[in-house]
């Protein structure tokens, strides 16, 4: 599937997500680096947009009238690149990770807001996928 087939359909998923990235990366990126590189270089890049997180909160803690048109429109954007690009690298499907980590997040925080058996049926369901 290509961009544009991709950008047509009337409901997005994570998976066209996951194979507009890699289509992009293919045509774009892959050439410049794979492997540990892009691992390096996705490090690299997560650390300047933290910078720019960090930048607006404390404009935001100051007291400063700060737009959050960049985190709108760079930051939380270039977070799903770099979420695909890892998932891409280390082979993992980030629907069922996300899924995995707050069924874990709840049953290690959570777990006086939810019963055990809740719990329970929640790790049944993960395995069943």
């Amino acid at each position: 599937m290509d961009f544009e087939d991709i950008l047509k359909k009337e409901n997005i998923t994570l998976d066209d997500l996951r194979q507009f990235q890699e289509e992009y990366d293919k045509r774009f990126v892959d050439r410049k680096f794979t492997g540990f590189e892009k691992v390096r270089h996705t490090t690299l890049h997560l650390a300047k947009l933290l910078g720019k997180l960090s930048n607006y909160c404390e404009k935001m803690e100051h007291g400063e009238n700060c737009s959050s048109q960049q985190i709108e429109e760079e930051i939380i954007p270039d977070l799903m690149v770099y979420m695909l690009w890892l998932s891409r690298e280390f082979k993992i499907k980030p629907d069922e990770a996300y899924f995995k980590r707050m069924v874990w997040n709840i049953e290690r925080m959570y777990n006086d807001k939810s019963s055990k058996e809740e719990i329970k049926n929640l790790k049944d369901l993960l395995d069943e996928r």
